[in-house]
């Protein structure tokens, strides 16, 4: 008996003899996992009819979330918010880069750890009968992608737009008007079949290691996806953990010239300097949120194919501040954004060609006990046929145009080389 139909059986006979007055009910069943399973992906990509899907497995922790369908929505953070504090259920979703506030409620949330297969089923008293039998049917299995692009790809920015802009933001932070903006680049891909999403994450699970994995799907033809090595928080009760991510330099096949680059990245004063900045950003936008802050040494965060300069950051959080807070504050740190914050975001929006939805944004899931979000990088948004690649690079008043597109480019290598680009 597989452990799906384990877990439809659990419920079936919860739901039978429920007898509950409460407005919201959660029914909870749980299965042993016999050996480490790659499940959950394969089980999003056969519920072709209940949207919206999330997928979010932890950088740090042996634990992987999966959701489908929403009882409830909410496009307030405030709303949202409330809700949790209201009902103590989890929310999933995020906040994408522009501010647009999207959370769910999910009908059913499956989380999965080294030993155990836990699923939530959502209900409302006021709801007819919910049939969820069709939530446990045959699982899809994921496959390498293979596709075959069939056009060229076409380029958000050229080169000359992206030294032009380059020049721009140098003259601002020249002027003292900013102090670092990321500016980005978006790759539209065209493929003769389908793309599926499910498949394409399975695969960066398997080469990105040290990553949040990420999947969002609205509907069966559009997703956003990607394994991001960045943070935005994590809090367990009054504690909270973040991070400064920022300063990037190359991965070889060379281990020796690896670990000179690592070396180099620990001592370079523009990288030290950027990292600095995203420091300071979050300390003055928690300082009156927080009762005490330590800020660790850097340290290297070496990925697949680039190596960041990060500083952990720790923070006791005052007994009134909750998730909506947090998430205003930190989010969109000068990491993704710039210094300050508000002109960054002007920048960016006046000068790079594109909007940049989730890229950037933020995912998780957060309850009164705990919340957990990673910030959507090394992404890309999925439409039918065609991708879009996203990769940014911080700007200070050193930088040069040809290193920020080199830098972009081998960001973006952590989705483009699962598609043979």
């Amino acid at each position: 008996m597989s452990v799906f139909t384990q877990l439809e059986q659990q419920l079936s006979e919860q739901l039978s003899q429920l007898q509950s007055t409460q407005e919201w009910i959660q029914l909870m069943a749980e299965v042993n996992l016999s050996v480490e399973e790659s499940l959950l992906l394969g089980w999003l990509k056969s519920q072709n009819q209940y949207f919206p899907h999330f997928f979010f497995e932890k950088r740090d922790e042996n634990q992987t979330i999966a959701t489908i369908g929403a009882v409830k929505t909410f496009s307030s953070l405030e709303e949202a918010q409330v809700f949790v504090q209201s009902t103590s259920l989890s929310l999933v979703g995020g906040i994408q880069f522009e501010g647009i506030c999207q959370f769910v409620l999910p009908r059913l949330m499956l989380v999965k750890n080294s030993q155990n297969l836990t699923a939530y089923l959502t209900l409302n008293l006021s709801e007819q009968a919910v049939d969820f039998t069709e939530f446990f049917t045959e699982l899809n299995s994921t496959s390498p992608v293979k596709n075959y692009q069939i056009s060229a790809p076409q380029s958000s920015c050229t080169f000359e737009q992206w030294e032009m802009n380059i020049e721009r933001a140098i003259t601002q932070i020249g002027t003292g008007d900013l102090r670092k903006v990321v500016l980005a680049n978006a790759i539209q891909l065209t493929f003769e079949n389908l793309i599926s999403a499910y498949d394409l994450v399975e695969q960066s699970r398997a080469i990105n290691l040290g990553c949040y994995h990420f999947l969002w799907a609205e509907n069966a033809q559009n997703a956003f996806v990607g394994s991001t090595p960045e943070r935005l928080y994590y809090r367990k009760g009054n504690q909270l953990f973040t991070e400064a991510l920022a300063g990037t330099v190359a991965v070889s096949d060379n281990p020796i010239e690896t670990e000179q680059n690592a070396q180099w990245l620990l001592k370079d004063a523009k990288n030290i300097y950027e990292n600095q900045l995203v420091v300071e950003d979050i300390e003055e936008h928690l300082n009156a949120y927080v009762e005490a802050f330590e800020v660790h040494l850097p340290e290297i965060k070496r990925l697949h194919n680039v190596q960041h300069l990060r500083r952990r950051i720790e923070a006791t959080l005052k007994a009134d501040v909750l998730d909506q807070d947090c998430l205003r504050q930190i989010h969109p740190t000068a990491a993704v954004a710039g210094l300050p914050r508000a002109k960054a975001k002007q920048f960016i929006a006046e000068n790079e060609p594109f909007k940049r939805g989730w890229y950037a944004g933020t995912l998780g899931i957060f309850n009164p006990q705990e919340a957990e979000f990673c910030v959507t990088l090394r992404s890309a948004k999925i439409e039918h046929n065609q991708i879009t690649l996203y990769a940014g690079a911080g700007i200070i008043k050193e930088s040069e145009p040809v290193s920020e597109w080199q830098e972009i480019e081998r960001k973006s290598k952590a989705l483009s080389k699962l598609l043979n680009y």
